[in-house]
This record gives structure tokens, sequence and C-alpha cells, in this order.
């Protein structure tokens, strides 16, 4: 069955910024899961469970990438501050390009390469006092 003859829609950033923000006053930190029943509770949108998360994950993601929503946890979002939306922000063409570089099979964004930090090798130096003890120069 398509979509459209189950009279269900697309998930919009609009809907999901909506719903965190409702869900917002009740709580600090939103999880996919509440944002997912709220959703289905409020909106014409899918309602096979699995179809819904996949859906929503890839429209939490796309929210996170864009500046929108600020994720504090693996699973939890909310609304950004203007400092995190100020530190966020991306234009549209580099969001663009981060999504499209997701998709694509067999190329993933790589995280910049860590510096090798080099071990500094320390000689072990003793202190001429501390290797002899007055009563080994007794005699």
């Amino acid at each position: 069955m398509k979509r459209n003859e189950r009279k269900s829609t697309c998930i919009s950033l609009e809907m999901v910024r909506r719903s965190v923000e409702e869900l917002q006053m009740r709580r600090a930190g939103v999880s996919a899961k509440m944002i997912a029943e709220h959703l289905v509770r409020r909106f014409p949108v899918e309602k096979d469970i699995t179809l819904l998360r996949k859906e929503l994950k890839e429209v939490l993601d796309h929210a996170v990438s864009i500046g929108m929503l600020s994720r504090s946890e693996m699973d939890t979002y909310c609304l950004g501050t203007f400092r995190q939306k100020a530190s966020n922000y991306k234009t549209d063409l580099s969001s663009f390009w981060e999504r499209y570089y997701k998709r694509r099979p067999g190329r993933r964004l790589k995280p910049p390469p860590r510096k090798k930090v080099e071990k500094k090798n320390y000689e072990n130096y003793y202190s001429d006092s501390s290797d002899f003890s007055d009563s080994d120069f007794s005699d």
C-alpha cells in the first residue's frame, strides 16, 4: 500500500519542532520514542512503528545538523538555545552535502585524523644521596 492510500503524510521538520516544543514544557529532554508517540497522536503519520522510527530518525538527524534541535544524549533532544544555534549554524548547502554523503553507500564522512602523541622517553635518574645510606659509609 502506498502512503496516499493509508492517508498518512511525511514527517516534516516543523512537525518535529512543534512536538519537541510541546513535550519540552513538561520535560527538559525529550526522547525519540516520546516524539514518535506524540506525532502519532497529533498528526496523520505512518502507524507502523518501525517505518515511523526510521523516518523520524532521518528527520531528527537533519534537524540536529541544521541546528533546529540539539542532541543532548544518545536519544534525547531539546530545542537549541541561542548560543547552541550560533555554534551549530550551517548553511543550507553544507547541510545538504553532509546529508548527501551520509546516504551514499561506501562513502562516509570520516572524522579528522587524530594527531599521534609522541611519548617522551625519560631515563631514570637517581639522586646520589638516596643511593647510599649513612650506615653504608661506616666501618
